[in-house]
């Protein structure tokens, strides 16, 4: 599977909206991978997950082929996750030529989202399927992919999830937005092996631990992981989700993470496993 972050910030965009902090000065006055926009990641040219507001962005400066897409899997409903406005597009006469099927996943919540704003584009649920999944679910998607959800700790009550993602032997564990994992998570984890981990790290040097994580909580993930096998040297373990925090950039970031082989996220940044 190849593996391509198109969004690797928190929901205000590193820099942040309306912010003049030392990490936004920073950002601003170097750019490259210290600009960030908010969460949005490619398996393969066909699964998607989660589709912010800065998706056209993404297609316009960063090369994402939406025509290509079959499949896009949300993990809640916070706008940074999921603009339901912008799929509703995806019909005449925002678009020319036939389209193919495209099925949208996710909760009860993000279903509410999806259908307010397709009664606004009259018909856009004939162009996009939109398919509700719960918790501790497993489904396989119209382009070949095994999944099952995990209930994320983040945005009670709401039920965000976590996706595990499977196909041709490889495996991936998405695992945004999310605090650390409860142990009926655990259940679900073990027994799996992962050649890719991708963690949440929105809180950085913040011992945040409910809701998001920072690096004491992933440096915990991991050896829990490690501890129940679902990985080993072998796995690659990406850190993403960063929010603004003033000292920080892209370089500190890889500092502190890569000496524990741990890889730094940044927008456009590709894996293959």
């Amino acid at each position: 599977m190849h593996i391509k972050y198109y969004g690797t910030s928190a929901s205000e965009g590193w820099p942040a909206l309306f912010c003049n902090c030392s990490a936004c000065q920073e950002a601003r006055r170097l750019g490259g991978r210290n600009v960030r926009t908010r969460s949005q990641t490619l398996i393969d040219d066909t699964l998607l997950i989660d589709f912010p507001p800065d998706t056209n962005f993404h297609a316009v400066q960063y090369g994402l082929d939406l025509t290509k897409i079959k499949t896009i899997l949300i993990t809640h409903s916070h706008h940074d996750h999921f603009w339901a406005y912008d799929i509703c597009m995806r019909m005449p006469p925002y678009v020319a030529g036939s389209r193919g099927k495209l099925t949208v996943y996710g909760n009860d919540w993000v279903r509410k989202l999806f259908y307010e704003a397709a009664a606004d584009f009259h018909g856009a649920d004939q162009f996009i399927e939109f398919r509700t999944v719960q918790p501790w679910q497993d489904f396989v998607t119209e382009d070949g992919y095994q999944v099952h959800t995990l209930l994320a700790d983040h945005n009670q009550p709401e039920l965000a999830l976590n996706y595990i993602i499977s196909r041709d032997g490889k495996t991936v564990l998405y695992a945004h937005d999310t605090g650390k994992f409860s142990e009926e998570y655990w259940n679900n984890l073990r027994g799996r092996y992962f050649q890719f981990i991708s963690l949440d790290c929105t809180g950085l040097d913040q011992n945040w631990e409910s809701g998001h994580m920072g690096f004491l909580a992933v440096d915990q993930t991991v050896a829990r992981l490690k501890e129940e096998k679902c990985m080993d040297d072998q796995t690659i373990v990406v850190v993403n989700h960063f929010a603004h925090r003033s000292g920080f950039t892209h370089e500190k970031i890889c500092s502190i993470e890569e000496p524990k082989n741990i890889k730094v996220a940044y927008d456009t940044c590709e894996f293959e496993v």
